[in-house]
């Protein structure tokens, strides 16, 4: 057998760190599954999983300083671990079905019975999905216009017809508390296979996880009786894979505290929806904008700290289609704006705000020849950008993070598979604070052609 490639994934896992406290008393275990069909793209996989364990505070020393603030925690910024972390998943996983819920339509929701300690006084869900069978490549569907005609019963079973919104939601007890729009990761087969050797689409190693603050929904949870937290893909056909981790810190000077919602403010998704479709040919588009509020307050040892929470979300999707279907282009775009407030009284002490843009282009076009198989050219553009800001009070320092991940690509495939040929160019930027790292990788023929890092110094002519 011919060597393969290797890959080497760093990942932070110290929001967990809760659960590998266990593995010291012997109270837990490391389990490694992968769960993918070889039926199309067969291979074998060898992996090996190292924990790497750091002494020291967790940051420069500024969470530190305020030890009574609790920290608003969006896209990593969990400055203190939870001190518990709740499951919600299936929970026989273990039995060869895997701890993931299966979502098969919109209307879908699997919930997962939780017990909240009751001295809680601060909560965030962070939820894992991926997507499979007729949602390989969702960010690409089209809206047709016949879809836009049926009755209700019928769209939930129009396979990639229905256009491209997707948002993954969570549920306390049957009542919304949040959602998000997931961010497009491009599997190894989806596109142009080839493009994806020896380098992987933004974040095919890394799964985004998305994180809900449920801390202004504390006052529901508290009362020491089991209740469900449910999970939902908006939007869905078959299959969405959705799981979840409850964070949980607890207040050890307090048996129980005490907590009360203040705004729940969680109107409809406005969604425009138009299509236009002779056979084959036509076009559509999709947009979806909507704001939600929610707010709260947790009397503690700490005090009585009020949560804010607002998010807004604006979406597009545009597709093309020409020539008897041989030329399209699939625009997909979706922004997202968080901001996570914590109060005492009327005064803040701690807020975040986290911003995501995501665009996407795909242009494909198909050339058929007689007795021989369709020749496919595609060109293919994606980036993420994320800004993080911390503000540590009305007077205190701001702590800004910022990303930006972009790839371009070009290629050929045979339709029938078997040949094809691409090219690739990546550009990384990472700036936080005084810090930054900036990386730029070509490939072409599965071949690295180039590979250049950068300095803060040599970054401040890019920024």
């Amino acid at each position: 057998m011919a060597p393969g490639a290797f890959w080497r994934i760093d990942k932070d896992v110290t929001r967990y760190a809760a659960l590998f406290r266990r593995l010291a008393n012997g109270g837990g275990v490391v389990s490694m599954m992968l769960e993918n069909s070889i039926a199309v793209l067969p291979g074998v996989f060898s992996a090996n999983v190292s924990l790497h364990y750091y002494r020291g505070p967790l940051d420069d020393g500024q969470a530190a300083s305020m030890p009574d603030v609790a920290h608003p925690s969006i896209r990593s910024l969990y400055h203190e671990p939870a001190d518990v972390v709740l499951p919600v998943s299936k929970p026989d996983g273990h039995y060869g079905s895997g701890f993931w819920h299966r979502i098969d339509s919109e209307t879908g929701v699997e919930a997962t019975t939780v017990v909240i300690p009751r001295n809680a006084y601060r909560a965030v869900l962070e939820i894992f999905v991926s997507y499979h069978g007729d949602e390989d490549t969702w960010y690409t569907n089209p809206l047709r216009s016949e879809y836009l005609r049926q009755p209700m019963t019928a769209k939930l079973s129009a396979s990639r017809a229905n256009g491209a919104f997707r948002q993954v939601y969570a549920t306390i007890d049957g009542r919304y508390a949040g959602g998000r729009v997931p961010f497009p990761v491009v599997y190894p087969s989806a596109i142009n296979p080839f493009f994806w050797s020896p380098v992987t689409a933004i974040g095919a190693f890394d799964m985004p996880s998305y994180d809900l603050d449920l801390t202004p929904f504390l006052g529901l949870m508290l009362d020491g009786r089991p209740h469900e937290v449910g999970l939902g893909v908006r939007g869905a056909q078959p299959h969405w894979l959705v799981a979840a981790n409850l964070h949980l810190w607890i207040d050890h000077w307090s048996d129980a505290v005490q907590a009360g919602p203040l705004e729940y403010f969680a109107p409809a998704i406005q969604m425009n929806r138009n299509a236009q479709w002779r056979n084959v040919d036509g076009e559509s588009e999709v947009g979806a904008e909507g704001l939600e509020r929610f707010a709260g307050w947790v009397s503690s040892s700490r005090g009585n700290l009020t949560t804010q929470v607002r998010h807004k979300t604006k979406m597009k999707s545009e597709v093309e289609v020409q020539n008897r279907g041989t030329v399209s282009q699939s625009d997909f775009i979706f922004k997202e704006r968080t901001t996570v407030t914590v109060l005492r009284g009327n005064q803040w002490m701690a807020r975040v705000q986290a911003v995501v843009e995501a665009p996407m282009q795909v242009q494909t076009t198909v050339q058929n020849a007689a007795g021989a198989p369709a020749l496919q050219k595609t060109r293919f553009f994606h980036q993420l950008m994320q800004t993080v800001s911390l503000n540590e009070g009305q007077s205190g320092a701001t702590t800004t993070r910022e990303l930006t991940d972009r790839q371009d690509a070009e290629g050929s495939a045979m339709t029938s598979g078997g040949w094809g040929s691409g090219k690739s160019r990546s550009a990384y930027r990472y700036k936080d604070g005084s810090r930054c790292y900036a990386r730029n990788v070509n490939t072409a023929g599965g071949v690295v052609i180039q590979d250049k890092k950068a300095s803060c110094a040599a970054m401040a002519g890019v920024a």
